[in-house]
């Protein structure tokens, strides 16, 4: 069999791992547009301002790929998918066939319709590069505009005021990570935020960046000038579906997927940012764009391309976890709710200073959580929400600190079952070699 993968980042990475232990004879070929080993985008800012050196950045080591008998074409960019030969062409002419081919190509920023886009000293905030340039900006920036408050966004201006710069944020919205978190959780990383001299505009867009060649001030909707040398855009991002598009593949939003990973070809799959999938917490079909659920999916989609039928049915449309400063914050499934009571959709909070515990609830399941302060047991709601538990019984001990796993011994939210008594047969020498029949679950 020969694997052929788009991307190497975290869902094409992964594959190539999973695939390399599931068939050890196949040939495995990954197409990457960058030149580096798989890094961390989660962890670019923390390079950016000193906190981690280059090299705690990559998550597989430099001969990962080679280790693995995987022929990596890196600074490669995929220009065409031919369905009808099978061929991946590059656009150094190079063609590679494939027998099952993985589209893990990601996103890409999307920077807005203004002018000065072009000029030294503006970036986005999305890779090792942009990382670099942040990094070297100490070396001349005094001010900087941050255009965006998400997560992405807000990372940035963290990690530029920690630089020494004077960095303010605008927001076209009239809260901070307004996709993310509800008015009281924006609240409280806007308050950290500002302690730490970063000035936030809320309600208000740029309609242009000003300079010559460099950046000298920006220019807002209501015709206020902001002087900085640097501009971080961090207004979004579009899935990488282009590829997959001019191949004929389904696409809307993104490349289409079913519960298997696959696409409209049962020879292409898809894992990661580029794809859209249903949400379990809404049952409506949404981008991926998280790191968990991209590594999550490329393990599906790699048992599935080598023959498996596994179905992925984990994707969370919101899931975001980040620590900003000395707060951590956590978003998790449906959490921004117009109106509670026309949906039947039900919320549970708790609010005590900077630790803020939001639950949402809908036909006695929980759907989606706002953890801010405190996330010490967010993985526990992630698995209720995600294995749809019925919380009926537990309604008024959901947000209790001995709330836990010890609730639900009948559960194994698709795990080990951690009350399981242990197997007598564990007792053999050689338990470890055939712990699936052991076990009583299966190969």
């Amino acid at each position: 069999m020969r694997y052929v993968i788009i991307g190497s980042s975290a869902a094409g990475a992964q594959a190539a791992e999973e695939l390399c232990a599931l068939d050890k004879d196949s040939k495995i070929v990954v197409v990457s547009q960058e030149g580096y080993p798989p890094y961390s985008r989660c962890l670019i800012s923390r390079y950016a301002d000193g906190r981690l050196l280059e090299s705690d950045l990559y998550f597989k080591t430099k001969d990962f790929f080679k280790k693995c008998g995987v022929e990596e074409n890196l600074h490669t960019t995929a220009a065409k998918i031919d369905r009808a030969a099978k061929k991946l062409i590059c656009e150094n002419a190079k063609e590679i066939e494939y027998d099952k081919l993985l589209i893990a190509t990601g996103a890409r920023p999307r920077f807005p319709k203004i002018d000065g886009l072009d000029l030294s000293g503006v970036t986005c905030f999305h890779s090792l590069d942009d990382a670099y340039r942040v990094a070297e900006s100490v070396a001349f920036v005094k001010e900087a505009v941050v255009v965006g408050a998400g997560f992405v966004g807000l990372e940035a201006a963290y990690a530029l005021t920690r630089l020494g710069i004077k960095v303010t944020v605008v927001e076209r919205c009239s809260q901070i990570l307004p996709n993310q978190l509800d008015i009281i959780a924006s609240k409280i990383i806007q308050r950290d935020l500002e302690e730490l001299g970063v000035e936030v505009i809320l309600n208000e867009s740029l309609i242009s960046i000003n300079g010559t060649e460099s950046v000298y001030d920006v220019t807002t909707a209501d015709k206020a000038h902001i002087k900085c040398e640097f501009v971080v855009i961090a207004t979004g991002i579009t899935p990488n579906k282009e590829l997959a598009e001019q191949a004929g593949l389904d696409t809307d939003r993104g490349i289409l997927v079913d519960e298997f990973l696959m696409t409209s070809d049962a020879n292409i799959f898809a894992a990661g940012d580029c794809i859209e999938i249903q949400d379990v917490s809404t049952g409506k079909r949404t981008l991926s764009a998280t790191w968990f659920n991209a590594v999550l999916q490329a393990k599906f989609a790699s048992h599935n391309m080598a023959g498996g039928r596994r179905r992925y049915t984990g994707a969370v449309g919101i899931q975001n976890a980040v620590q900003f400063h000395q707060i951590p914050a956590i978003s998790f499934g449906k959490t921004l709710i117009e109106d509670e009571s026309s949906d039947g959709y039900e919320v549970i909070s708790i609010h005590s200073g900077n630790v803020y515990k939001k639950l949402v609830l809908k036909e006695d399941k929980i759907c989606g959580m706002i953890f801010v302060g405190d996330i010490a047991k967010s993985g526990f709601y992630a698995a209720l929400i995600r294995q749809e538990v019925d919380v009926s019984k537990y309604r008024d001990k959901l947000l209790d600190q001995d709330f836990s796993y010890a609730y639900f011994k009948d559960e194994n939210f698709g795990q080990m079952d951690p009350y399981k008594t242990i197997p007598a047969c564990w007792g053999s020498p050689v338990w470890w070699l055939q712990r699936a029949q052991c076990m009583g679950i299966g190969s």
